[in-house]
């Protein structure tokens, strides 16, 4: 049988991802401008009072730093020793700037892969603490938005949608604390071919970062300083709100926080351009913001948020002296020279 089609069939999945991101992403700008009065909607922004934009910086440098400390937490050397969180803080950053302008939010991937480098970590190993981070900020961010969705009068179908991803969380969370995945990955990997068994003992220590058995206090420091993290990154949109001149409650900017969150998980252009837009001016609109606001609103947010932080990520890769191109064809190599840099510089504490 030919295999002449098989270039053409890997061309068409590599564009594939990014091509939908950027069909989504102008349906999702042409539904967030429609009706909306774009000279009314400049002229709100140009009228963002200062006073509220320094606690969103506050907020955006704490919430960093908050992040730093959680991932520190969960993630260890090979000799067991934590990684103090200043030398995580660039490279989460670089992990901001890989969700921002690589598809299918690859910047988690890259951010292990840099760790690997750093701290002589497997990316495996790595990766499964990002995973285990992640379902711990889905979950918290869950516990967090139902409250605040009773209280701020979000629809109903949010809280039921709410309390769903809460429940999926929790028991993917469960599901990584107990001993059979690891049984049958090991079982697998006695039986299996030897070239196998590279990529088994792979998966088996992604399993083992992800198992919080004999360090439940970390994961209980980890869910606090998650509930932490969703409460500034709520601080964040609420100041946002005050600097336009928005009546938004503190609980209202917790539910627009928690759907534009949501609504960038879906394939977008670059930057989440579109569908940050288009999720944050909907929600706020549940709150009576007239659509001008709402869209002026989601524009500054997206701005102060996530094109701060990759611009602080795109800062970090130049301070540490690592290529970004590198590490975005290089976002599974499973072990990597420690804390050097391709210039042969070892880079100071972060």
């Amino acid at each position: 049988m030919s295999t002449a089609p098989r270039p053409a069939a890997r061309t068409v999945a590599r564009f594939a991802i990014p091509l939908t991101g950027l069909v989504i992403s102008v349906a999702a700008v042409w539904l967030a401008l429609r009706g909306v009065d774009l000279a009314r909607m400049a002229s709100l922004i140009g009228q963002l009072r200062p006073g509220p934009l320094v606690l969103v910086g506050a907020a955006v440098a704490a919430q960093l730093w908050v992040r730093s400390v959680r991932w520190s937490r969960l993630l260890a050397r090979r000799d067991g020793g934590a990684i103090p969180a200043r030398r995580l803080v660039p490279v989460v950053l670089v992990g901001y700037l890989g969700n921002a302008v690589l598809p299918a939010r690859l910047g988690d991937p890259v951010r292990a892969a840099l760790v690997g480098r750093r701290e002589g970590i497997p990316a495996s190993t790595a990766f499964g603490s990002v995973v285990l981070e992640r379902v711990i900020d889905t979950l918290t961010l869950a516990l967090i938005a139902l409250p605040a969705a009773i209280w701020a009068g979000a629809p109903d179908w949010f809280f039921r949608a709410t309390a769903i991803v809460a429940v999926a969380a929790g028991g993917v969370l469960l599901a990584a604390q107990t001993t059979p995945p690891r049984r049958i990955v090991r079982a697998l990997e006695r039986r299996a071919r030897p070239g196998w068994r590279p990529w088994l003992e792979r998966v088996d220590r992604f399993l083992a970062a992800m198992d919080g058995r004999g360090r439940e206090r970390a994961l209980a420091a980890a869910a606090g300083l998650s509930l932490l993290a969703w409460i500034l990154d709520g601080t964040i949109y609420w100041a946002v709100g005050q600097a336009l001149g928005i009546d938004l409650s503190l609980a209202g900017a917790m539910v627009v926080s928690a759907v534009t969150v949501l609504g960038t998980i879906v394939p977008s252009a670059p930057g989440y351009v579109g569908t940050f837009e288009l999720a944050a001016s909907a929600a706020a609109g549940w709150f009576g913001v007239a659509a001008e606001s709402a869209l002026a609103f989601a524009i500054v947010v997206h701005a102060l948020t996530v094109f701060v932080l990759a611009i602080g990520g795109a800062l970090s890769l130049v301070w540490l002296g690592i290529a970004f191109g590198d590490l975005a064809r290089e976002p599974s190599a499973e072990t990597v020279a420690p804390a050097a840099s391709p210039t042969g510089r070892q880079p100071a504490d972060a």
